[in-house]
Formats: structure tokens, C-alpha cells, sequence
């Protein structure tokens, strides 16, 4: 109750004083019509705090561009605390790219070349195009270079040319998050592949992806769509991945593949056999039956392999569920060409021990955000739920927790009213 006390004599405060830019309190018009009834006043004490947190974990700064208006706070009022936790992250990451944008239109219109001329009149050493420069291969030249380096050296293979196949079948059942750090790998995977001088045939098979996988794709695998600039005109190269719904047998038969889990009870083979003309990794959980790279091995009926990494790699921070794609095709590039299994781990062990992978998410970031998910549970179910318990039971559940951090003029017309009762 002191809780109470104090955050609704804070909303009283900021009434009677000007406002300020750096007040994110509602007013006393939305006050007195939606924060009324002691149901409604516990309920406004647990998003007010929410924000309290959010400005403890990310910082004033961040808490004062999220713009909290009436409009906000009414429908941060109707949601849940998990889908409070999504439209908060989402409308800071808007606001950023808001100002970002803001800051680049605000720089000078100066053309760069303009100012290197300036600089190389005035004697200095000029590290540019028709300058000072030793090479003169730039940004499209050199991708058209390099895509013609990537299919000489596919074309050169014949027919020893390896397979690399990605099992997709689990993605539409993972997370936001999870399927973008797994298109990332994907994105990655081929991008290592694109500059290695024996690049494999990679396909990325059983990938059936609704519309939500489908918007994450769009913003990562740039082989298959290009960059948001230039979606319109890009043209894939015509050795790029393929994607496609078809079953793992569609590229190889199943006698020609080695499928790869970390759960699996036998070791890969030691030596390459004769027959082994590509290898499976699935994007999975390991962690979950359901979706676990054994059980997909046990649906297509095939024996699965695991790595050797516990025999070799002694680390106590390595973890064999978290090898990336573009680990295991560096690993097996070397086991195709000869190597056996120790060696080919062995040669990789810089990358496999590496704190920071390709395009994995930045540690700080995802730290912050788990802090800011795990108190919002703790401060919505460590106290008395039955507010919640009741604001549930008559709110109909939502197809989906995302709303558009951009629209934030949600009007209470569009949602059935709520009743609340004084508590006996």
C-alpha cells in the first residue's frame, strides 16, 4: 500500500507542476477515468514500476525517447506484462531507429568526395578512390569479383562436389528470437561458404515458414532477398542456397548422407567413407524432445552421428549445442578432403573456441534484456495476481503479443470495456 501511496502521490505532483519532457506519468484526466477502483490501482502500480525498471536497466535517456503519452499508457494498460515486455523492447528499438535516421538527415550534405578534394589540396595523404589508394576495387566490383571466384571454384569441383544440407523443420515452432539467431547462421553459413576456396552445394531443406519467419527472413538471409535498398532489382547469384519446403532426400539419398546430432550415440566415422557424399545438420533444440535433431533423425529413419568435441576439446565453456553452422562446414570441409574427424576439430578449434561467433546477438544487449523480462515476471507474479486473474478471464487472448511500436493511438473503442469491483 506505501507503494501505492507513493507512486500515485508522484502522478498527483507532476499534475500540478508543468509538465516536463522528461515525465512519462500519465495525467489527471487519465487518471481519474481509468485508474479509479483499487483493482485498476494495483494494475497502473505494476506498469508504473515496469517503467520505473526500464529506466533502471537502459537508462533515463532511453526511457524519455520511448515519447509515454495518455494514448501509451492506455495501451500498456490492456496488455500483459509479456506482451509489455515485447511492445516496450520494439518501441525502443523504433525510437532508436528514429533518431538514427534524424541524425544522418541532420549531417552535413557535404559530398565526400568534396571533402577528400578539400583534404588533398591541403597536403594531406588521402585514403580514397582517385586518390591515394594502391587498389581500385570497390563495393559492387568486388561482391560481381568474389561471385565469380565462388562459382568458378563450385564449377571446378564436378562431380566431388559436397553437399551441406540444413534441416529447417523445427522453425516455425521456435521463438522470435530464436528464428532470427538461426537465420543469422543461415545468413553466416553462406557467407563463409561464398570466399572458401572449396565451397559446398548448400540447401536448406523442410523450410516451410508462415508469415512471421517469412518478415524475419526478409531483414537476414540477404543471399536470398538482398539488402532492404535494393530488394526490388537484386538478383540472386546463380550458386546461392537453395531454399526449398522438399524433404532431405530430394537433394541426396539418405545412404549418401551423414546426419549429425549432438545427442546421437555413435561417433563419426573416423574416416570419411566412400559412399558419404554430404552431411545434415538440423537447426533444433536439443534441449526439448519435441524438437530435438535425434528425433528428426528418428522420423526419417536414419542413424545420426555426434562429433568427437568432448575427446579433443577439454574447455569447460564449450558447449557442442552451440556450434554454428558455419563451424560445422569448416569442420567437415577438411573431413571431405581427407582429414580425419581429430583433425578436422583440431584445425577449427580458434573458431570453435571463439567467445563471439558470426552475427551473434551482442551479449549486453541480451543480458539487458533478460534482467528487464525476468523482474516484469517477478513484480506481476510475485504479488497478488488476482487483478490479473480477473482482467484475464474476461479479456479475449490475442492471435498475437506484437503490436506496431509505431501506432500508439490504440483508442479503448476498439476493446470491450473492463469492470472491476470493490474488493470486500
Amino acid at each position: 500500500m506505501y507503494r501505492t501511496r507513493v507512486l500515485l502521490r508522484k502522478v498527483v505532483t507532476s499534475a500540478i507542476q508543468p509538465a516536463s519532457s522528461s515525465s512519462y506519468m500519465p495525467s489527471a484526466a487519465f487518471m481519474y477515468a481509468k485508474v479509479r477502483r483499487p483493482g485498476q490501482k494495483e494494475h497502473f502500480v505494476k506498469v508504473a514500476s515496469e517503467l520505473e525498471l526500464f529506466k533502471d536497466v537502459y537508462g533515463s535517456e532511453a526511457l524519455d525517447r520511448l515519447e509515454i503519452t495518455d494514448e501509451t499508457w492506455e495501451v500498456l494498460m490492456e496488455m500483459g506484462w509479456d506482451e509489455r515486455f515485447i511492445y516496450l523492447i520494439d518501441l525502443m528499438e523504433y525510437r532508436e531507429k528514429q533518431n538514427k535516421e534524424s541524425e544522418k538527415s541532420s549531417i552535413n550534405k557535404e559530398l565526400i568526395s568534396e571533402q577528400n578534394l578539400k583534404l588533398w589540396r591541403a597536403g594531406n595523404m588521402v585514403y580514397a578512390r582517385n586518390f591515394h589508394s594502391l587498389v581500385d576495387i570497390y563495393g559492387p566490383d568486388f561482391r560481381r569479383k568474389i561471385d565469380n571466384f565462388y562459382g568458378r571454384n563450385i564449377l571446378k569441383q564436378g562431380e566431388d562436389l559436397r553437399s551441406f544440407v540444413v534441416d529447417c523443420r523445427f522453425m516455425r515452432e521456435f521463438s522470435v528470437k530464436t528464428q532470427a539467431y538461426f537465420t543469422n547462421q543461415m545468413q553466416a553459413l553462406h557467407e563463409d561458404n561464398w570466399t572458401s576456396n572449396l565451397p559446398f552445394s548448400v540447401n536448406f531443406v523442410n523450410y516451410q515458414a508462415d508469415q512471421q519467419l517469412v518478415s524475419i527472413a526478409k531483414r537476414n538471409l540477404l543471399f536470398q532477398y538482398g539488402p532492404s535498398s535494393k530488394s526490388e532489382n537484386f538478383q540472386r547469384h546463380p550458386f546461392v542456397p537453395v531454399i526449398t519446403p522438399r524433404r532431405v532426400d530430394s537433394v541426396i539419398e539418405k545412404e549418401n548422407l551423414l546426419y549429425i546430432s549432438p545427442r546421437a550415440t555413435q561417433f563419426v566415422p573416423e574416416v570419411i567413407p566412400s559412399e558419404i557424399k554430404g552431411v545434415v545438420i538440423c537447426l533444433s533444440n536439443d534441449t526439448s524432445p519435441s524438437t530435438s535433431s535425434h528425433s528428426a533423425c528418428i522420423n526419417e529413419r536414419v542413424q545420426p552421428y555426434q562429433l568427437p568435441f568432448k575427446r579433443i576439446i577439454s574447455s569447460p565453456t564449450f558447449r557442442p549445442q552451440g556450434v554454428q553452422l558455419w563451424q560445422y562446414a569448416r569442420i567437415f570441409r577438411q573431413y571431405f578432403a581427407g582429414s580425419t574427424i581429430d583433425e578436422s576439430i583440431r584445425q577449427n578449434m580458434d573458431t570453435l573456441l571463439r567467445k563471439r561467433s558470426l552475427n551473434e546477438p551482442v551479449k549486453d544487449k541480451d543480458d539487458k534484456q533478460e534482467v528487464f523480462r525476468s523482474a516484469m515476471y517477478h513484480i506481476n507474479n510475485c504479488s497478488n495476481g488476482e487483478y490479473q486473474k480477473k482482467r484475464n478471464d474476461s479479456t479475449p487472448s490475442f492471435s498475437s503479443s506484437r503490436r506496431n511500436p509505431s501506432d500508439t493511438s490504440t483508442t479503448s473503442q476498439s476493446s470491450p470495456k473492463r469492470h472491476y469491483r470493490h474488493r470486500t
